[in-house]
């Protein structure tokens, strides 16, 4: 009913209830999208390549490691497009950054800091959520938002080599859909601290139950400088503050505020700056599809996380420090 509806809106020709019978028209098809929940991927994915399909992945990039280590090899093999939805790397700010990163601004990087507290399920009422059960999702807000902030914590500062994790479940029990009771089996909120294999050390909090003051954002303390990405809390407006050993005072470096557009910036949950930064990905995947090569973040940035992310969830498991594997 929801794709009826949809398609509707957007004067879509045809909907399918299921990926077999879209991958029947494979020879009318370029590429695909996948948004569907994280058990999915893997198998989905798999039948995206074998029909020669192109594919923006939502992250992570599969349930566990194994799953994304056959992904990302598929890809290979195939020499199709694989590109990962961290849709952060397209803030207008973020790119700002990298670029100062990148040419010296810090110096060596010391300390990694990122903050992303949400409310998105922070009233009780709001019933169980397939994010929300381990057999679906492998953890909770670590793998939902911890995704991107490790994907950009290695875009910025290298492969993270050890973690040590901590995280509580809040809201312990959620009603069904049905209305009968169900159990929350994943974090609410985690907090983890990495190390980098070139040096330096991470900090990363995150929650999905929890208001959000000040906005979100991330940090970083060089061997010469600091710079900070900070989001406004409504998601309206971002800037790049940054501060060096020679220029100690703060200096606001990047703005971006989009035009007001009421489809994005109104409603409880707006979506504000993160419309703009999906729609740049979008862009850069079908820009990818022409050339008929990936430009980051591909499979192996979404492999890369999913290495780290494994290591979170022994660390939570296990409550000790977890090295890395790499595959």
């Amino acid at each position: 009913d929801a794709a009826t509806r949809a398609a509707q809106e957007f004067d879509v020709q045809h909907t399918y209830s299921n990926l077999a019978a879209l991958l029947g028209q494979s020879d009318r098809l370029d590429a695909l999208v996948l948004a569907t929940p994280t058990d999915t991927h893997h198998a989905l994915v798999c039948a995206a390549l074998d029909a020669g399909l192109h594919i923006l992945c939502e992250k992570p990039l599969a349930f566990d490691l194994a799953q994304a280590t056959a992904m990302a090899d598929a890809i290979r093999q195939r020499g199709t497009v694989g590109k990962m939805g961290f849709l952060f790397r397209y803030s207008p700010a973020v790119e700002h950054m990298k670029t100062l990163v990148d040419s010296g601004y810090l110096g060596d990087l010391q300390l990694f800091e990122s903050v992303t507290v949400n409310a998105q399920f922070a009233d009780p009422i709001r019933p169980l959520h397939w994010k929300m059960q381990r057999n679906r999702a492998n953890g909770g807000v670590f793998v939902e938002y911890g995704s991107h902030s490790i994907d950009l914590a290695q875009w910025f500062g290298g492969p993270i080599n050890s973690v040590v994790a901590h995280g509580v479940t809040q809201i312990p029990q959620r009603l069904t859909a049905t209305g009968t009771p169900g159990v929350v089996d994943v974090d609410d909120a985690a907090t983890w601290i990495a190390t980098f294999s070139q040096g330096g050390e991470g900090v990363f909090r995150t929650g999905w139950a929890s208001l959000p003051i000040d906005g979100n954002g991330m940090r970083l303390f060089g061997s010469r400088g600091a710079l900070a990405w900070l989001q406004s809390p409504n998601r309206r407006s971002e800037r790049v503050v940054g501060a060096t050993l020679e220029h100690p005072e703060p200096t606001v470096l990047f703005e971006f505020e989009p035009p007001y557009d009421p489809r994005f910036d109104e409603g409880a949950f707006p979506l504000g700056l993160l419309a703009r930064y999906n729609q740049r990905l979008v862009d850069s995947f079908v820009a990818d599809v022409r050339r008929g090569q990936a430009s980051g973040p591909s499979f192996e940035a979404g492999l890369r996380a999913q290495e780290v992310l494994a290591a979170i969830r022994t660390s939570l498991d296990e409550h000790r420090w977890v090295q890395v594997e790499r595959t």
